[in-house]
C-alpha cells in the first residue's frame, strides 16, 4: 500500500488570523462572520485548500496528516498487542515498565523495539504512541526525532500528583495566572505558528535619523543585501525590526513601548 503524501499546512496571515481567533475562543461562526465569509463552510474551505482539517476535539484547525495519523492508530484492532499497548498508554498514570511486564515483555526496552518495528514513535503531547507513515512533500519529509519510548520525566509528567487547585492551595498559582493573563497576546503568538510567507512588521520609529558604522562580516552583509532585495525592504528596515524584536526578547520590553508610544 502506497504511502500517502501530505503538502504542508500554509501558515500565512489569513489561515494565522483564523487560527488566533479560535485558539482565543471564538466559534467558528463568529470568526467567519467577523473575517467577511459568507458562512463557515467558506472559510472551512480555505483552511482545506491551505492543507487544515478541523478537529472537533481541539474546536480548531490543525494540520491535514496530523488527523490521518489519528485514523490509523484508531484503525488498530484493541485485541491485537499493539492495540493494547496503545490502550494502556492512554490510561491516566501509564507506566511503561507495568505495561511491559503485562504484555510479556522482557523489559521496558523490548517492548519499544517490539513498537519501533510496527512503525511507531512516541508523541509527547498526546503522551502515548502513534503510527508514523506518509511524509510531508516541499522541503522537509516532516519527520520529527520523537524518542521511541516516553522517558522517565514524561512518565512523572502523566502521573496523577498535582495537588487539588482549592482553597489554599489555589492561591499559590494566583501570581502564575496573573502572568499569564498579563502576557496573553504573547503566549497565543506562541501557540500559532509564525507565517511562513515573510510577514516582516514595520515600525514607525519617532526620532532624528542618524548615521551608526556597524562592522559585520561580509557574508552576513551580503545576507542582509539579499534579504533586502528579495523581501522588497530597505536595510534600515531590517535593522530597526531586528533591534526592537531583540530589546523586546531580552529586557527591554517596557521602553520598547515607550519608545513606539504604544
Amino acid at each position: 500500500m502506497a504511502m500517502p503524501v501530505f503538502k504542508k499546512p500554509v501558515y500565512d496571515e489569513r489561515s494565522n488570523e483564523i487560527l488566533r481567533m479560535l485558539t482565543e475562543g471564538m466559534s467558528r461562526d463568529e470568526v467567519a462572520a467577523k473575517l467577511g465569509y459568507s458562512n463557515t463552510r467558506s472559510m472551512h474551505t480555505v483552511m482545506n485548500r491551505k492543507n487544515f482539517v478541523w478537529d472537533e476535539r481541539k474546536k480548531n484547525y490543525v494540520p491535514a496528516y496530523s488527523q490521518y495519523h489519528d485514523a490509523v492508530n484508531q484503525a488498530i484492532p484493541s485485541s491485537s498487542k499493539m492495540g493494547q499497548i496503545l490502550s494502556l498508554f492512554a490510561k491516566e498514570g501509564a507506566d511503561a515498565k507495568e505495561i511491559a511486564k503485562r504484555l510479556g515483555f522482557a523489559d521496558h526496552r523490548e517492548m519499544a523495539s517490539y513498537i519501533k518495528g510496527k512503525g511507531y514513535v512516541w508523541d509527547n503531547e498526546k503522551q502515548n504512541y502513534v503510527k508514523y507513515t506518509g511524509k510531508l512533500s516541499e522541503e522537509s519529509d516532516g519527520q520529527q526525532d520523537l524518542p521511541d519510548s516516553p522517558t522517565e520525566e514524561d512518565e512523572i509528567r502523566a502521573s496523577p500528583v498535582s495537588p487539588r487547585l482549592t482553597g489554599e492551595g489555589l492561591e499559590r498559582y494566583l501570581p502564575l495566572l496573573d502572568m499569564l493573563e498579563r502576557n496573553r497576546d504573547r503566549l497565543i503568538d506562541l501557540l500559532v505558528p509564525a507565517s511562513t510567507t515573510g510577514q516582516i512588521p514595520r515600525y514607525a520609529v519617532p526620532g532624528i535619523f542618524t548615521t551608526k558604522t556597524v562592522h559585520m562580516t561580509n557574508l552576513l552583509d551580503q545576507m542582509v543585501r539579499d534579504f533586502s532585495r528579495e523581501k522588497n525592504i530597505s536595510q534600515r528596515e531590517i535593522f530597526e525590526c531586528a533591534l526592537i524584536e531583540f530589546f523586546r526578547r531580552y529586557g527591554y520590553e517596557r521602553e520598547v513601548e515607550q519608545l513606539l508610544g504604544r
